[in-house]
């Protein structure tokens, strides 16, 4: 299962969506004001830390 964060760029709402699989534009929709105009917003802390990937520091486990 994947979470993806999202915003509304008409009302600015920020939410989240729990999929099994992509995202397509289909799940792109505010709860909020029903908007289509909703953009994926990357937090980067996905688990990539300095004890991943030879050390690359981009955030999450350490």
């Amino acid at each position: 299962m994947a979470i993806y964060d999202l915003k509304c760029e008409d009302c600015g709402w920020e939410f989240e969506e729990f999929k099994t699989g992509f995202l397509t534009e289909d799940d792109k929709k505010c709860p909020q004001c029903q908007s289509e105009n909703v953009k994926q917003v990357y937090s980067g802390s996905f688990g990539i830390g300095s004890s991943c990937f030879g050390g690359y520091g981009g955030g999450g486990f350490t």
